[in-house]
């Protein structure tokens, strides 16, 4: 047999692809037993290319897509986090608005002691409070603090140890007497 490219020479193996009869000089090893022509071995190289260029072209198709997915998961998680956020302070808002509408009232006095007063009461008791801060600095109160219904001065009692202010007219308020000492410099009020 005749080589199939090159026709004068004598053929001494045949292409494991195509078939055709080669001579030494045209035929390529194609593994460790079989041989190929050139014609044959220029496709399977194409083929192999285009398959390598294939993977490649599927591999950047997937990291693009996994690029995507990453952002995509990215920007929910960041409107999650976005709308907890607001869902938390909305909360606190929620919990605290008693606390924000108490600001803008008038502050209530604080009671202390088991009687309930009015205004006027306590605007005595704060007189009382006046004079005993007075009574600490060795003050006597003068007639400028007077009773806030009967405008009278408040009753002063000196004894040997002790000075005792008492209200004019406890009456006036449901009480039977409401004073301060120096001694005892949180005012008293007896029903």
């Amino acid at each position: 047999m005749k080589c199939a490219y090159h026709p004068d020479k004598e053929a001494t193996t045949q292409c494991s692809q195509c078939k055709k009869y080669l001579c030494n000089e045209c035929s390529l090893p194609d593994g460790e037993i079989s041989v190929i022509c050139s014609r044959c071995a220029a496709l399977k190289a194409a083929q192999d290319a285009v398959y390598d260029v294939g993977k490649q072209i599927e591999k950047k198709e997937t990291r693009i897509e996994t690029e995507k997915l990453k952002k995509k998961r990215k920007s929910m998680m960041w409107i999650i986090s976005q709308w907890l956020i607001l869902f938390i302070c909305t909360a606190i808002i929620i919990i605290q608005f008693p606390r924000l509408i108490s600001c803008f009232k008038a502050e209530k006095q604080i009671r202390h002691g088991s009687y309930s007063t009015d205004d006027r009461t306590d605007q005595c008791i704060k007189n009382l409070w006046l004079i005993s801060k007075m009574l600490q600095e060795g003050k006597l109160p003068g007639d400028n603090i007077v009773c806030p219904v009967s405008k009278k001065p408040y009753v002063v009692t000196k004894t040997e140890d002790d000075v005792m202010v008492k209200a004019p007219n406890p009456g006036l308020y449901g009480f039977k007497e409401m004073r301060v000492s120096k001694k005892n410099p949180v005012p008293t009020i007896i029903k």
